[in-house]
């Protein structure tokens, strides 16, 4: 579904740093598959690049309002709150990552489910 109006500021950050992270996995993939230390290697470059891939492709949905997209990206996004919580758990010593990161996930979910992406996402 494409989106509704202009896309707000907020949902074209989000755009914005999933097609930069798309980019820097698939670039990481490449340059894995060039430099792999063992035959597991190349396994984790294509992994790695094929969830670039991914993120260009749900960055895409974004940018055009689809509500599809905005549901991989939250459930990603929860999976990485719960992540960062469990390892602030687990290691008490990288509370200050896992807090960041779960305020940065927080974020994310704030602004692609405030009142202006809903609209533009049609819900």
């Amino acid at each position: 579904m494409s989106g509704n109006g202009k896309r707000p500021l907020g949902v074209s950050l989000v755009f914005v740093v999933i097609l930069i992270s798309g980019v820097l996995a698939v670039v990481a993939g490449i340059w894995r598959l060039f430099n792999r230390g063992d035959d597991i290697g190349w396994i984790a470059a294509l992994v790695v690049i094929l969830l670039g891939l991914i993120y260009l492709l749900v960055a895409k949905g974004i940018a055009n309002g689809s509500r599809g997209a905005r549901f991989v990206v939250a459930i990603v996004t929860v999976l990485s709150i719960v992540a960062a919580t469990w390892s602030m758990i687990l290691q008490p010593s990288v509370w200050v990552t896992a807090v960041i990161q779960i305020l940065l996930g927080l974020i994310v979910l704030g602004l692609l489910y405030n009142a202006r992406a809903r609209q533009f996402f049609g819900a």
